[in-house]
């Protein structure tokens, strides 16, 4: 990684291309992906945004699951992990979520909070910092691994090679430093992200939250990741003549193999034909909205007055959803996408034209809920209603928005 790119020494214009471009290829990731990185940085802050207005913030048992994937999906990969946390019982999981978020309205410092939420099964420091930082996302920074080693990053490591191998560093920085998940490594991630965020917000004159820190993180160590197998590979090239002829030969034939352009997706197609190119429509035959795919392209803006508006006014018709469909507010999460599937058909419409005056219309015609009727869906249910309500939002005549 070049020196200009550690924390201490970034530049806001260069933090702001590395935040922007995560944005930008989320989405380029496949639908089951998208939709979890819409859950992870939407829904379920918005979920625990809504819960402390009423008066007590904490997650579902299925809202700390989806997190749980999310993070074995995007970060180290632990089998048993998502096993220990489905044995915890649902009580446990809301109650020791509120435990730990009402510690976090009176100490911002998030280390009680992670001890806390460490009693639950499965959940140790990196993912206790993940549930926290759906309680508090400009404050409280996820443990993540590109996270951890950007900030710990050292341009100048020095020792012999075999001593940096014992700290766990690489002769270029530590884009491949050992972790040990302590609370003790999360402590130092809080401090120094506190920090970054502060001078960053000073030099821009914006709001520089821990998840943006996170993002550009993630681009920042990937890119150098890349960079040392680049040059690793470049190493073995440059190797002398005699060192090449010591190395026994293959006994395979190797072709030169061309790798396929990868296809965009129907977004990208639909901003490269531009305002006057002809429709583009999505996997499912929907066609796009070019106006709004180009509004929303890019890093998004900082929330302002008009965006709480829409968001009270979301929460509100979320709520009469729930009352419409018999239903508790907290399940909208995780059902919410079958109910607009079953009004969607019932009135003869596309899943995306579903608002609330469609649910009103709905309920005056007499349609209801049978019981149980949302319970338990399989997974080929669940697959149906992803493809649906992923990039719903994109369609024209859209009420997803």
């Amino acid at each position: 990684m070049r020196t200009k790119l550690a924390p201490d020494k970034i530049t806001y214009d260069d933090f702001k291309t590395h935040r922007t471009c995560y944005d930008l290829e989320k989405k380029k990731l496949p639908e089951k992906l998208e939709g979890l990185q819409e859950l992870r940085y939407t829904d379920v802050p918005e979920v625990v945004t809504q819960r402390k207005k009423d008066g007590e913030a904490f997650l579902e048992k299925t809202e700390v699951q989806s997190l749980v994937e999310w993070k074995l999906k995007f970060g180290t990969y632990r089998p048993s992990l998502a096993k220990l946390v489905a044995s915890n019982p649902v009580d446990d999981v809301r109650k020791t979520t509120a435990s730990a978020f009402s510690l976090m309205s009176e100490d911002p410092n998030p280390s009680k909070a992670i001890s806390t939420l460490s009693k639950l099964k499965g959940i140790g420091p990196a993912t206790a910092s993940l549930l926290l930082s759906c309680y508090n996302p400009d404050q409280i920074p996820f443990f993540s691994d590109e996270l951890f080693r950007w900030l710990h990053w050292q341009t100048d490591v020095g020792g012999s090679a075999k001593k940096r191998k014992s700290k766990g560093m690489e002769d270029d920085g530590n884009a491949n430093r050992k972790i040990n998940y302590t609370a003790k490594e999360y402590a130092s991630i809080f401090e120094k992200t506190t920090i970054l965020r502060e001078r960053l917000s000073k030099e821009s004159g914006e709001t520089i939250t821990a998840v943006d820190i996170e993002k550009a993180a993630y681009k920042i160590i990937k890119s150098a990741q890349a960079d040392q197998s680049t040059r690793a590979l470049d190493d073995e090239s440059d190797a002398p003549v005699e060192a090449k002829l010591t190395r026994p030969p293959s006994t395979k034939r190797r072709k030169k193999q061309t790798p396929e352009p990868k296809e965009p997706m129907p977004s990208t197609k639909c901003l490269q034909k531009g305002p006057r190119g002809s429709p583009t429509y999505d996997e499912l035959g929907y066609e796009l909205d070019y106006d709004y795919i180009l509004k929303t392209s890019g890093r998004p803006r900082r929330p302002g007055k008009r965006a709480e508006e829409k968001m009270d006014r979301a929460i509100k018709d979320d709520a009469r959803k729930a009352e419409i469909m018999g239903r508790p507010e907290d399940a909208r999460l995780q059902e919410g996408a079958a109910w607009d599937d079953r009004v969607a058909r019932d009135l003869g419409k596309a899943f995306h034209e579903v608002g609330v005056e469609e649910y009103e219309e709905w309920a005056k015609k007499g349609f209801q809920v049978q019981e149980g009727e949302f319970e338990n869906p399989s997974e080929e249910e669940k697959e149906r209603l992803l493809k649906l309500r992923i990039g719903c939002a994109l369609r024209k005549g859209s009420k997803h928005r």
